[in-house]
């Protein structure tokens, strides 16, 4: 019974994974058969470096999005991870792992400093008001002090060159994406935190009443947020071999376009990080396709933004549908 239920959503196009799983294949095909570079290994890689930093980006986003949140600020962190850590090296005298956790640290403070403002506020306020708000200041304020660091010169890392370099390799990148994405499934299907995120996404005044602890779970889904954020931002800073103050700049608005058409509302509640890294995939796999064919980088954010209004959209149809 419950398997020709899920066969039914399928074919109604009630799951948004499976309904962006197939978008994503047919628009691999249609690119590979424009190019066909695009089926070369080398081109495969080339997907996988920009997938892992979007997909860890989306996967840390989905987190306060299901909540009935939303991080402005995933870029900015990641940008800030990158200069710390590259300084770590280059001027304190870190290794690679000792530079990394306290890179890492500094982004769960951020995190932390978030959640802490957003339950101040909220309730009465609904969570989407103070996150807008902190998350926006941070956007601003954190791309200033990775900018301010070095008045805007790029760290170029010469020390633990090898380490470095390692974390952005097939195998390691590929390990990164992989382990990331099974620990958030893991984390929003199988604990009671997870649960608890669904539920103050769907009626955060009845998870308070049900005696969901919405403060402490709403903190520790920005801690995640920023915490991905910051393992995006040693791997651009990996690929890059350089601590660049706009490391990431702009990729807040792929973040949130990923989760918005893999199914993860923007509302709070639904969605999964199943959706959020397919949406990731399929961003990735635009982006490379409008390289191949020779779109004017120009052009790519406002297709991004296009795509994002699209899903929006979409969502809030079928919200609006459902609630009939």
């Amino acid at each position: 019974m419950a398997a020709s239920q899920r066969l039914t959503k399928l074919l109604k196009g009630s799951v948004p994974e499976f309904n962006i799983t197939i978008a994503t294949i047919i628009l691999a095909l249609i690119i590979g058969f424009v190019n066909p570079k695009f089926w070369t290994m080398s081109n495969w890689f080339t997907i996988l470096r920009w997938f892992t930093g979007l997909g860890l980006l989306a996967l840390g986003e989905s987190m306060a999005l299901i909540c009935g949140g939303i991080d402005l600020s995933v870029s900015a962190i990641a940008s800030i991870v990158s200069m710390v850590f590259a300084y770590l090296l280059e001027f304190m005298g870190f290794n690679v792992i000792a530079a990394a956790i306290l890179a890492l640290l500094i982004a769960a403070a951020i995190g932390l400093y978030h959640g802490l403002f957003i339950i101040a506020f909220s309730p009465p306020l609904p969570t989407i008001v103070p996150a807008f708000i902190v998350t926006l200041g941070s956007l601003i304020l954190v791309s200033g002090l990775a900018v301010v660091m070095t008045h805007g010169w790029p760290i170029v890392i010469s020390k633990e060159t090898a380490a470095v370099a390692s974390l952005s390799s097939t195998p390691v990148l590929f390990t990164i994406i992989l382990v990331g994405t099974i620990f958030i499934i893991f984390v929003q299907r199988y604990t009671v935190f997870g649960r608890f995120l669904y539920s103050i996404g769907g009626n955060m005044e009845a998870a308070r009443v049900s005696g969901v602890p919405i403060h402490k779970t709403r903190v520790l889904a920005y801690v995640f947020s920023s915490v991905f954020s910051g393992l995006a931002g040693l791997v651009f800073t990996s690929m890059l071999m350089t601590g660049y103050p706009g490391v990431a700049a702009g990729q807040e608005l792929y973040a949130i376009a990923s989760n918005a058409i893999g199914g993860v509302s923007l509302a709070g509640g639904e969605g999964s990080a199943i959706g959020a890294i397919i949406g990731a995939l399929l961003m990735t796999v635009i982006r490379n396709g409008l390289v191949l064919m020779g779109v004017s980088p120009y052009w790519h954010d406002p297709i991004a933004g296009i795509i994002l209004v699209v899903a929006v959209g979409i969502d809030l149809f079928r919200r609006t549908r459902g609630a009939r």
